[in-house]
């Protein structure tokens, strides 16, 4: 058993906002890093990456919303010491539902199919299928309470995480907390209309298939895992579109390559359970990361009919 402080699921992110009085359509983030030294030389790499999430729920009545959506993402580094720079990422379709029960309940559940590889070639080894439930509990218009399960059919075996967060939204609307633990947290407050400070966490663990990786190995995954804490300031441009430049730190951050038949029996937060893998590179250095994020938000009405878009 190894035990890893990581855990992330990028395809959870529109439900860790759909849960407040808005909804995210479009995000677009940009980031890189320092340089990161590998562990066994002075070799160093960079990371750079792009993703893009696109949410588009659709009403059906006032107790019923269809969720779709598509998400993308990119990856730029070195993986090997010895090595060339490796693009690899992964593009995720959304397709689900949510329902409003009644005044305090309501729930969620989303499949979401992926493709995540270097986009060599793409075969049934580059698929994964992941599924989300979350029910939610409106405590007020300004704070609620959330629980869930996701599961996701990743490369080193089946991968389970529960889930449990919280929104509060102070009365002058200033201060903000929003919580889905253990993939995200985030605090901010309104300094002046047109800025917020903040700060906030992503944990995250997602593998990619990758073929011809070196002259050696020529189906592998990698298993791509950290922690990142941000310090922001978000600029608010419009209503409803914003500009956020991030200064963070990563911690427990590994770019980890294996045989594609190297898995574990499933996996938890925390913790694989089942086999041993064997590790076919050296892991890198953390270090500091750069990041840029635009939004495009819409607002929602706050009448109890309407609650169906928040998910």
């Amino acid at each position: 058993m190894k035990y890893y402080f990581t855990i992330a699921i990028s395809f959870l992110a529109f439900n860790y906002t759909l849960a407040q009085n808005y909804v995210d359509i479009l995000k677009v983030n940009a980031s890189t890093t320092a340089d990161n030294t590998f562990d066994t030389s002075t070799t160093k790499t960079k990371i750079q990456q792009i993703d893009a999430d696109l949410t588009v729920p659709i009403k059906i009545n006032d107790r019923l919303s269809i969720i779709t959506g598509v998400m993308y993402e990119t990856f730029q580094t070195k993986l090997f010491e010895d090595g060339n720079v490796k693009t690899f990422g992964s593009t995720a379709l959304k397709l689900g539902a949510n329902k409003q029960f009644n005044d305090h309940w309501s729930g969620t559940a989303v499949l979401i199919p992926k493709i995540a590889s270097d986009y060599n070639t793409i075969s049934g080894k580059d698929i994964q299928v992941g599924v989300v439930g979350i029910m939610k509990y409106k405590k007020s218009d300004n704070k609620n309470f959330k629980f869930g399960l996701y599961y996701n059919s990743e490369l080193f075996g089946p991968f389970f995480v529960p889930m449990v967060g919280m929104y509060y939204l102070s009365p002058n609307k200033k201060f903000e907390t929003n919580i889905m633990l253990p993939l995200q947290a985030d605090v901010n407050y309104k300094l002046i209309p047109f800025m917020n400070i903040g700060v906030n966490f992503n944990g995250q663990i997602r593998s990619y298939h990758l073929t011809d990786v070196n002259s050696t190995h020529h189906s592998t995954y990698i298993a791509r895992s950290t922690n990142e804490f941000y310090a922001y300031l978000k600029f608010n441009i419009t209503k409803g579109l914003s500009l956020t430049t991030k200064i963070g730190q990563s911690l427990g951050r590994s770019y980890k390559v294996f045989n594609e038949g190297d898995k574990v029996t499933f996996g938890l937060p925390a913790t694989f359970i089942g086999g041993k893998r064997e590790q076919l590179n050296t892991n890198f250095s953390n270090g500091l990361i750069f990041q840029a994020s635009l939004l495009f938000r819409i607002h929602l009405d706050k009448k109890p009919t309407e609650q169906t878009h928040k998910e």
